[in-house]
């Protein structure tokens, strides 16, 4: 009984793609190994069959010590401007190194390679910078979005003196919350100069 579903070795699959290929008939090699003829057909297929061409433009080829040495004075002591790249004025990118590689060794790096290159010298992300709250603005109904406006509950409450007084609330909490956290040496000073004025024109 054929069973289609039979693991062959690599030794059997090679010697029964050589004997079809030399016009052995695929029932009798079904017979024998007891596998299907359909799967003979296959193996013969492929062995006919020839290899996809590759590109050689996709390969990753690998940059040599001295190379990866080149990109990272490159990168260390140059600009994209420099170099002439696209989109100078971003600041290195892992595009920059590839197109780089490219140009230099006619070779398409791998991003992992030209990402440990680089790495060191892309820019730098400055951190968030809190800023002090501003005093909010007078309530007025042309702040409020179309769908708000029309309600006139909620108008009536926003053009409000409690409405007002909430919004000082909460930016004097804010204030607070800011300057114990996150004023410099500078604001503070600003500030303690500005309560000193206030009180002499009180």
């Amino acid at each position: 009984m054929k069973n289609s579903n039979k693991r062959l070795t690599p030794a059997q699959r090679e010697e029964i793609t050589r004997r079809a290929l030399n016009g052995e008939k695929q029932a009798t090699l079904a017979k024998e190994f007891q596998i299907s003829a359909a799967y003979i057909y296959l193996l013969k297929k492929a062995a006919l069959q020839p290899a996809p061409a590759v590109d050689p433009s996709k390969w990753k080829s690998k940059l040599s010590p001295q190379e990866q040495e080149q990109l990272r004075d490159v990168f260390a002591t140059s600009t994209p401007e420099l170099q002439k790249l696209e989109q100078p004025d971003t600041g290195w990118t892992i595009q920059h190194g590839q197109q780089l590689a490219k140009r230099f060794f006619g070779k398409s790096a791998s991003v992992r390679i030209i990402t440990d290159l680089i790495t060191p010298y892309l820019p730098k992300r400055k951190p968030y910078e809190f800023k002090r709250p501003q005093p909010p603005k007078p309530h007025h109904i042309s702040q409020l979005s179309p769908e708000l406006a029309a309600d006139p509950e909620f108008v009536a409450y926003y053009l409000s003196a409690k409405s007002e007084k909430l919004a000082w609330r909460e930016y004097e909490i804010a204030v607070a919350d800011y300057d114990s956290r996150f004023a410099t040496p500078e604001e503070l000073a600003q500030i303690a100069l500005e309560k000193i004025n206030e009180a002499h024109l009180r």
